[in-house]
């Protein structure tokens, strides 16, 4: 017999675990996205290359992709508790060994760490938070937007507060990993006050499976090629953007530069709260429109070294790959069988974290030959240009259908 639910123990314990579970993704998506903003003063400090500096970015992504699809099951056995303080402690770790860093080899065991931290911990604090909020639709709609508020804005935050610190507190280097570290400390306690029979709803872990049914195959395709677009952008530029914009405001200021990525993804989450009236394919073929434009005028910016169009430049990426996002998945989630949900879903994030962490690697290869900025406007170019191709086929899609639903 499964262990009961968040939804039968008493209202005051719900909404801890909700909290927790809330607390949990804010702090490891803030964390995830802090040493954006340090790349450059790591990259000085250590010696490495723009190709190290994305690998680093991209190597916590391939950590995270299967510790999800591990860790999601597993916390419908053993409960969501055990596996936010494994993901917790994870991240922990992972910022003393970025604190504690004598080398370039530390920085990728430090991200690896954050990487299993990320996967462990945030597929269960997620189903932490579906499980406390009832199980009535106002329910989930207030768990859906916590999580993207935690998820966007928290992404949005790891950069800037580590810019803030590390320009104008002591310690540059380490500062905001032992910030975050004293965080995550106290998100643990917190976690560890939950009720213990937050979450254990299956009998026995099932094996994680992924895949697309044919009756949903083509809006599979669609979805998944706007959303890979998407986050390659979100995952371009938080592996280097700080840096080029340095370069071409001429400032070696840690918190201005970081404040560009900040503006694009805090764009991002502010337009998937509001997009919800938007027609899901409809939001995607517009997002990709916008983001293309975006990416256009971070070109120009860098070639006619224009400074101020990094600020259009940041809003236009934001808001197409918000767009894009909310559109996808809101689509995917309607079309898709209540018992095909989660594997699709689940090839939809796998497909997302490719586009994160896979044209990086593109990026940081070609920086050898042509450097960092030549290598970024390159591939935001080929970026964009597929966002353009793409984009027309969608609003096909939208025609063929005779109806933007």
């Amino acid at each position: 017999m499964s262990q009961p639910g968040l939804a039968e123990v008493p209202v005051s314990a719900a909404r801890g675990a909700f909290a927790a579970g809330a607390a949990t993704l804010a702090a490891l998506y803030v964390g995830n996205n802090l040493p954006s903003a340090l790349y450059a003063l790591l990259r000085s400090t250590f010696g490495f290359s723009a190709l190290i500096q994305t690998l680093l970015y991209a190597v916590a992504v391939a950590v995270i992709v299967p510790a999800l699809l591990v860790a999601g099951p597993l916390s419908d056995v053993v409960g969501r508790r055990p596996l936010m303080l494994c993901g917790l402690v994870a991240f922990l770790a992972g910022d003393l060994v970025f604190v504690l860093a004598t080398g370039t080899g530390w920085l990728f065991l430090a991200r690896v760490l954050q990487g299993l931290g990320m996967g462990a911990g945030a597929a269960a604090a997620q189903a932490m938070l579906n499980d406390s909020a009832g199980q009535d639709a106002r329910g989930q709609r207030r768990a859906s937007r916590t999580a993207t508020a935690c998820v966007t804005f928290g992404l949005a935050l790891g950069p800037l507060a580590g810019g803030l610190l590390a320009q104008y507190g002591p310690l540059p280097r380490q500062l905001s990993f032992l910030v975050h570290a004293v965080a995550v400390a106290l998100v643990v306690l917190l976690v560890v006050r939950t009720p213990r029979a937050a979450g254990s709803v299956a009998k026995r872990w099932r094996q994680p499976r992924l895949g697309v049914p044919p009756v949903v195959r083509r809006t599979f395709l669609i979805a998944g090629a706007c959303s890979f677009l998407a986050w390659a952008v979100l995952g371009m530029f938080s592996a280097v953007v700080p840096s080029l914009v340095s370069g071409l405001l001429g400032s070696a200021n840690l918190a201005v530069a970081a404040g560009a990525l900040t503006l694009m993804i805090a764009t991002s989450g502010f337009v998937q709260f509001g997009a919800g009236k938007l027609a899901p394919t409809a939001g995607q073929a517009i997002g990709l429109v916008v983001l293309a434009a975006g990416l256009a005028l971070l070109v120009v910016a860098n070639e006619a070294g224009v400074a101020w169009l990094v600020v259009p430049a940041m809003l236009g990426t934001g808001t197409g790959h918000g767009l894009v996002f909310t559109g996808a998945l809101a689509e995917l989630t309607v079309v898709t069988p209540p018992a095909e949900r989660g594997a699709v879903i689940g090839s939809y994030f796998v497909v997302s974290y490719l586009g994160l962490g896979g044209p990086v690697i593109g990026v940081g290869l070609l920086s050898l030959a042509h450097g960092l900025s030549a290598a970024t406007v390159l591939v935001a170019a080929v970026v964009g240009g597929c966002c353009l191709v793409l984009a027309p086929l969608v609003f096909l899609e939208i025609r063929r259908r005779g109806n933007p639903q």
